[in-house]
């Protein structure tokens, strides 16, 4: 039954926000009570998960004692097996340049998306302490004096904070969330990691300041941020280099940011050659960003073969690549 003219009816009545504490950040915030239940819900499953850990570890220990004893027992049969435990390992040649990942986007992004960046960060750890040619160091910078907001990029309403303001003695990366997740969920690990230094403080200003003392300042000249928003193309990596890579999990809503960031601060761009003549004549359908750890993968790639080809078809995911209609091959 329709409603006579000017008759709109009572208007429907909006349940007002309620104030919680989240329990990652210890942050007051406001939000609805559909949203304020999900956010309780998920405490309570990390708590539990929190309780189980030490049954879970000590179920773990147990069983890797076990794997290995029965490693042991395999091995003494196996003449074979024992010659080659016995031969050298081969020589580790580190390749002298830096990786630094640009970790000053907490506040663009989501708690969930942290989660994933923090974990990227472990991937990206065992890739260069596996490798035959590791970089010589890994740096994990936090937020600088150039920060998103500054640059005019909005943060997600899920994932809006209050921070200090980038650049002051307050700002560390030990504080943000990513930090937080490695420190506490992590048992700061990252502290232990061979080859790997935290920059707490300064943001990536303090690569080149020669007031730092955590690193050892470069020039500016010889800092490249890694983007896919650029025509200069990578043809070769180069020994005394710092490579940025920018540490944000973002689904693609912040078009050009690393770009922008780098362009504000004055460091040089530069994007890996993703192009069919490396890769058999396939095309990328997606557009060109991977993560963090895709990223690296394909750096050491390079350092260990010297072949693009090589380093690309390692890093690359098959999902990237699009299916011509009515193949199965990928375009």
């Amino acid at each position: 039954m329709q409603r006579r003219g000017g008759d709109e009816g009572p208007t429907p009545r909006t349940a007002p926000p309620v104030t919680v504490i989240d329990p990652t950040t210890g942050e007051s915030m406001q939000m609805t009570k559909t949203a304020a239940k999900k956010l309780a819900r998920r405490a309570m499953r990390e708590a539990k998960k929190e309780a189980r850990k030490p049954e879970f570890r000590a179920r773990e220990r147990q069983r890797r004692k076990e794997r290995r004893i029965l490693q042991r027992e395999e091995r003494s049969k196996d003449p074979d097996a024992q010659e080659f435990a016995q031969q050298p390992r081969p020589c580790v040649e580190p390749f002298h340049a830096r990786v630094a990942v640009d970790l000053g986007f907490d506040d663009m992004m989501t708690q969930d998306e942290t989660t994933s960046l923090a974990s990227q960060l472990g991937y990206l750890y065992g890739v260069n302490r596996t490798s035959s040619h590791p970089f010589s160091q890994v740096l994990f910078v936090g937020a600088g004096r150039t920060s998103a907001r500054s640059l005019g990029f909005a943060p997600p309403k899920s994932g809006m904070h209050v921070y200090p303001d980038p650049g002051t003695s307050e700002t560390s990366l030990l504080h943000d969330r990513v930090g937080k997740h490695m420190e506490d969920k992590n048992r700061g690990v990252w502290h232990r990691w061979k080859r790997v230094n935290l920059l707490e403080y300064g943001g990536l200003e303090a690569l080149w300041d020669e007031s730092t003392t955590a690193v050892a300042p470069c020039a500016k000249s010889n800092v490249v941020y890694l983007t896919a928003d650029t025509g200069n193309t990578i043809d070769a990596l180069e020994e005394g280099k710092t490579y940025v890579i920018g540490g944000i999990v973002d689904r693609n809503r912040y078009k050009h940011l690393c770009a922008k960031k780098a362009e504000a601060m004055g460091i040089t761009m530069a994007r890996l050659p993703i192009d069919p003549s490396y890769l058999g004549g396939q095309h990328m359908g997606a557009r060109r960003v991977l993560t963090v750890n895709q990223v690296f993968a394909i750096l050491v790639g390079w350092t260990e073969t010297r072949d693009w080809t090589a380093a690309l078809q390692r890093g690359l995911p098959m999902r990237k690549f699009v299916a011509q209609e009515g193949t199965g091959e990928a375009q």
